[in-house]
């Protein structure tokens, strides 16, 4: 929180208890007189020739209540020990705020004249009934504030409803409860399912010295996490509209303080301007359940390339290298659910392997603990999908698929330093995956044979364990969340499986929505429910349009 807030909150506190305790500790006028003399006097006979006393004015409250008043002013003594604010002795009685829903009163309707009886002799209705209407229409009026009489008429059937007024809170204020939050909850949930130390997770100490472009971008990923994990369906609940009011408020703060970065010639460059635009991609790709991912990269890919290439960015600021790896190693997995004629390029593939050998390790990034032969495999995999089929694809794809199937899960789990049988969970899920997308997306591109017994056999057996393994992998909380690519391949093997296993996909993709905080996971469960629905196909047939599921 800011010096010059805090202090102007504290001023404001210290006031408002003085003149608290002063209200506490304030006693009645000697000179007023008793409340209980106007009920004694009221039934005394006054004397011959005495002169009465002027009508004391009896506060709004009082008179709802029906009480009387000792006319004590500004607050009368009543109001005072029943701790209720005291509205006043005005002549106009004051408004009074209803809660959604409540209504003044109640009136009864007319009686159809229709439905009577002529000569009817039944008996009128009991005046216990009468009784209990009436004392529901006094309720109803004291509700409202008003002590006369009923004055509406019988026929007329009103509901009047007072919403509350807006509240707008102010900004400190959404920062300091997202920083609460994130330190509070999501900090302590990525922090119990870590295999190894990771260079993304720390707590939120201060925010005073980062950049309002970047502040409120972060309190709008923790608005984003929290409305992701509150319901089932946070495009439609009721429940969480308010907490949308409030992301794209802080969303648009952001936007407003970086289109005033990238405006100025001075600090388009900037590093703070890159890091800004980053975070904010990276928010709407979270938080978005209709995501144009691919036009924000492309324009933060213009941004990049005014201070040189992919590569140059990374090698020449070293401390923006967590940033740029996060998105290039998301961008990998994204050409995965892309087609193959519309993939992200954020470099060449030369330089893609560059920096994947340079920079890239299984505990880098998270929520993808893909091996790193494996990461390398799905690189060329993606860049094989590109090509036009011909023999020299064809025996490529071969030599790629008896790569992914020579991995060995236990060889490479033996080096870890904990988590050993979690490690290797992970390795045979990460080989049971790849070798699946590397059939079906190859099959599709044309580069291995749609029409062959072997490759038909490999496919199934692949597809029959990777369905093994997540199925235990659900029971393991640090494999779990990081299954969300293997059940998205999983989800296009599916179409030719069931509905059983496809309504068990679909539920553990909207579990890893909820664990991770992001709408990604949801996103691929919609986009394949409609490849289910067509009754399956090709691989890029499922993605016929560029997806970004894993951030």
């Amino acid at each position: 929180m800011p010096a010059a807030a805090a202090r102007a909150i504290g001023k404001y506190s210290a006031a408002m208890s003085e003149h608290s305790q002063r209200s506490e500790h304030t006693t009645p006028d000697p000179s007023t007189p008793n409340p209980i003399v106007p009920i004694i006097t009221a039934v005394e006979r006054p004397e011959p020739g005495r002169t009465e006393r002027p009508e004391r004015p009896q506060c709004w409250e009082c008179r709802r209540r029906r009480l009387v008043c000792d006319g004590v002013q500004p607050v009368c003594t009543k109001c005072r020990a029943a701790g209720i604010v005291c509205p006043g002795y005005a002549d106009k009685k004051p408004l009074t705020w209803l809660a959604p829903g409540q209504v003044m009163s109640r009136t009864r309707r007319k009686k159809n004249p229709s439905t009577k009886v002529p000569n009817s002799k039944a008996p009128p209705p009991r005046k216990a009934c009468h009784s209990a209407k009436r004392r529901l229409e006094k309720k109803g009026r004291a509700v409202a504030g008003d002590s006369s009489e009923d004055s509406r008429s019988d026929t007329q059937d009103e509901m009047v409803e007072f919403p509350r007024p807006v509240e707008i809170r102010p900004e400190v204020c959404d920062i300091f409860e997202a920083m609460l939050y994130y330190n509070g909850h999501i900090y302590p949930q990525l922090e119990q399912s870590q295999l190894a130390p990771s260079g993304f997770l720390f707590p939120i100490v201060l925010v005073q010295d980062i950049p309002p472009s970047i502040v409120h971008t972060l309190v709008s990923v923790v608005v984003g996490h929290r409305i992701t994990q509150m319901v089932d369906d946070p495009t439609t609940s009721q429940v969480v509209k308010p907490m949308w009011t409030r992301l794209y408020r802080h969303r648009d703060i952001a936007v407003r303080e970086i289109t005033k970065l990238v405006s100025n010639e001075a600090t388009r460059k900037n590093i703070t301007t890159l890091v800004a635009v980053y975070s904010l991609l990276f928010a709407m790709l979270q938080q978005s359940f209709t995501p144009g991912w691919r036009t924000h990269v492309d324009a933060y890919m213009s941004l990049l390339h005014l201070r040189g290439s992919f590569e140059d960015v990374i090698r020449d600021v070293p401390y923006i290298e967590l940033s740029m790896m996060a998105l290039f190693i998301v961008s990998v997995f994204a050409n995965t659910t892309s087609p193959n004629n519309n993939q992200l390029q954020i470099t060449s593939t030369d330089g893609t392997l560059r920096l994947a050998s340079t920079y890239y390790t299984e505990t880098y990034y998270p929520s993808i603990n893909c091996p790193s032969t494996l990461f390398t495999d799905i690189i060329l995999i993606n860049d094989l999908r590109t090509h036009l089929p011909s023999p020299e694809t064809t025996r490529t794809a071969h030599l790629l698929l008896a790569r992914i199937e020579a991995f060995s899960p236990t060889a490479f789990s033996a080096d870890k330093d904990a988590f050993e049988d979690e490690w290797q969970l992970l390795g045979s899920i990460y080989r049971a995956t790849t070798a699946l997308y590397a059939i079906l997306s190859l099959q599709s591109s044309g580069a291995l044979p749609r029409a062959s017994a072997e490759l038909g056999l490999a496919r199934a057996r692949h597809a029959r364990q990777l369905f093994g393994l997540l199925e235990r992998a659900v029971e393991v909380p640090r494999v779990r969340k990081r299954t969300t690519w293997a059940l998205i391949v999983a989800g296009v093997e599916a179409a030719r499986a069931g509905a059983g296993v496809q309504k068990w996909i679909g539920e553990r993709l909207d579990d890893m929505s909820r664990d991770h905080g992001v709408a990604g996971p949801r996103v691929a469960r919609a986009t394949l429910e409609r490849f289910w629905a067509r009754g399956g196909g090709s691989w890029d047939e499922c993605f016929p349009e560029p997806c970004c599921f894993l951030m």
